[in-house]
């Protein structure tokens, strides 16, 4: 059977965190009506939709394994984000998200959730499921994230990282990024050749 070209070409994309880089950085996000934008990372979206860019939140979310919220709740968090960033011109090509956590230190969760798994940052597990899923080369591929957990799950998986300045700053980082900017918004720019 002949495949298009196109079927075998792979796609690059720029992953990029959730919590401190396309929103503001809260203990956890609990309901759709806490979920909010950073400023400028619409823009930053409209911008990389624009390129030959795949758009892909790769994301811990431990509150469902803290049992804070339920699947169903992030769910409706996930559409009020896509809303959000939707209005300000931008889209997501892809949503992926880890609701697992190893062990709770005495706090009670949701025992289907406490494992020890392949898709919780640093593991690259996320990153993985997305190259998979949507034909992406993850060696022509960028990781955006304020932590150091992103940065290590962007070069656990073989990608350029890039550290912003917002959300946890990159506090506690013992593998530098291979680029830092101040926010989502010159990220983008920089890896769109804009500066």
């Amino acid at each position: 059977m002949n495949q298009n070209r196109d079927d075998q070409t792979k796609r690059r994309a720029i992953f990029l965190d959730r919590d401190g880089v396309l929103n503001v950085e809260k203990t956890f996000v609990l309901s759709p009506g806490q979920m909010e934008l950073m400023e400028g990372a619409g823009e930053a979206l409209r911008r990389i939709n624009e390129s030959d860019y795949l758009a892909v939140v790769v994301t811990n979310q431990s509150a469902v394994a803290r049992a804070y919220i339920t699947l169903e709740e992030l769910d409706a968090i996930h559409r009020q984000m896509r809303r959000q960033l939707e209005q300000a011109g931008g889209h997501l090509d892809g949503l992926y998200f880890c609701p697992h956590r190893e062990r709770l230190d005495g706090e009670q969760g949701d025992p289907q959730f406490i494992k020890d798994c392949a898709c919780r940052k640093p593991k690259p597990g996320l990153l993985f499921q997305a190259a998979r899923e949507l034909n992406i080369d993850l060696k022509q591929s960028f990781m955006i994230g304020d932590s150091a957990r992103d940065i290590e799950a962007g070069k656990n998986a073989g990608c350029t990282t890039i550290g912003v300045r917002t959300g946890h700053g990159l506090k506690g980082l013992t593998h530098p990024p291979d680029h830092i900017f101040d926010d989502v918004k010159g990220a983008v720019e920089y890896i769109l050749g804009d500066t």
